[in-house]
């Protein structure tokens, strides 16, 4: 396999660690220094985010981008949001594990951005509903960045609404809503924010970083 190739797996965000480090031994084996790896690997991966498909999908998600397509610099998206992604996941290709952890950790201790209390540690919450129209049940799920006391608010709302409002249409009314009063007292009493950062509040502050990078870039707006 030649080392280009190499390169582009080793760009690949699903790839195990330990396939990792073997890539990296073979590309140093080949002459390559670590730094020359990295900085390679990481222009590589950049790249992959402005690969234009030449077709009628969209060069993000992969959806249909027939109808009302965003054209933005020889790329296609199926929608302004599409677009967005793109350009923020391929500026976190820049991020290193240090940054995101600094981050998220300042985002747990800092103020809640809904109430801007510091009383409790700022996480991703959930909350759930289950509304019922005649003969159907929609069921969702909410993530919002918060205090314990704001995600308990969000789940008390998505409680009543449920509970008012979720079991009228059979059989998915009851048991929809059945999951989303169970799902909120769960999460209500879940000891987010103890211990390390979640997952998704390290996509989160990821997220904030990548944007945050673009802005100063004045490439978003």
């Amino acid at each position: 396999m030649g080392s280009e190739h190499l390169l582009v797996k080793l760009s690949s965000e699903d790839l195990a660690d330990n396939a990792r480090d073997a890539i990296r031994d073979i590309l140093k084996m080949r002459g390559m220094s670590v730094t020359e790896i990295d900085s390679v690997s990481k222009e590589v991966h950049k790249a992959q985010y402005r690969v234009a498909r030449g077709t009628i999908e969209c060069d993000f998600c992969g959806n249909s981008a027939r109808h009302d397509p965003v054209l933005n610099e020889g790329q296609r998206f199926c929608s302004r949001k599409c677009l967005h992604r793109a350009r923020v996941s391929e500026a976190a290709v820049d991020l290193t594990d240090a940054m995101i952890l600094q981050a998220a950790g300042k985002i747990r201790s800092g103020a809640c951005p809904v109430c801007s209390s510091m009383s409790s540690p700022v996480e991703m919450r959930y909350s759930y509903t289950a509304i019922s129209y005649f003969i159907k049940c929609t069921h969702k799920t909410r993530t919002r960045l918060c205090c314990v006391q704001c995600g308990r608010k969000e789940n008390r709302g998505g409680m009543l609404v449920s509970f008012f409002a979720g079991w009228w249409s059979f059989p998915s009314g009851p048991i929809f809503t059945i999951g989303a009063l169970i799902g909120n007292l769960k999460a209500m009493f879940e000891m987010r924010g103890d211990g390390e950062p979640s997952d998704e509040l390290i996509s989160e502050a990821k997220y904030q970083l990548a944007l945050s990078a673009l802005e100063k870039q004045g490439q978003m707006h």
